[in-house]
């Protein structure tokens, strides 16, 4: 299965942006990266929460390894 990447997707326009991608695109394995500061609030995707094409990673984009570590999934 192929996978997309969104990062930020917590947050109150990312959360749509990837619920839209898990409804729409389920051929694809959607990996929501967010750090969850300020903005970010999984509250905003309990109803895709457990989705078999959907995982949620907590990891600052800026952390090259665990960029790469995804990256390498």
């Amino acid at each position: 299965m192929k996978s997309i990447i969104i990062t930020g997707g917590a947050g109150f326009i990312g959360s749509h942006v990837v619920r839209l991608f898990v409804n729409k695109y389920s051929e694809y394995h959607i990996i929501n990266v967010d750090k969850l500061t300020y903005a970010g609030n999984l509250a905003n995707l309990k109803d895709i929460e457990g989705r078999p094409n959907y995982t949620f990673v907590r990891a600052d984009i800026c952390d090259f390894d665990a960029m790469l570590g995804l990256m390498r999934r």
